[in-house]
């Protein structure tokens, strides 16, 4: 029996002064219920090691997105 299931997929990417740093990536069940899997990798690692409180914070500004979303799609109404 076939089942087949609908996902959000979220994408990022960091740069500096227009040069990719690192990527990221999210995976959210449509109904938030399940976890989402979220992956990131450095796609320039010497611009990344020069600039890493930026890209880390963009990194962490894509995963407060991630969690936006999943608030979003849980979110009880009245």
């Amino acid at each position: 029996m076939l089942e087949v299931k609908q996902n959000i997929t979220l994408n990022g990417v960091s740069k500096i002064d227009g040069v990719q740093a690192a990527y990221m990536s999210a995976t959210i069940s449509n109904d938030g219920g399940s976890g989402a899997n979220v992956n990131e990798t450095i796609t320039n690692q010497e611009l990344y090691n020069a600039n890493k409180a930026q890209v880390r914070a963009d990194i962490a500004e894509f995963k407060n997105k991630v969690y936006e979303v999943e608030d979003e799609l849980t979110k009880v109404t009245e």
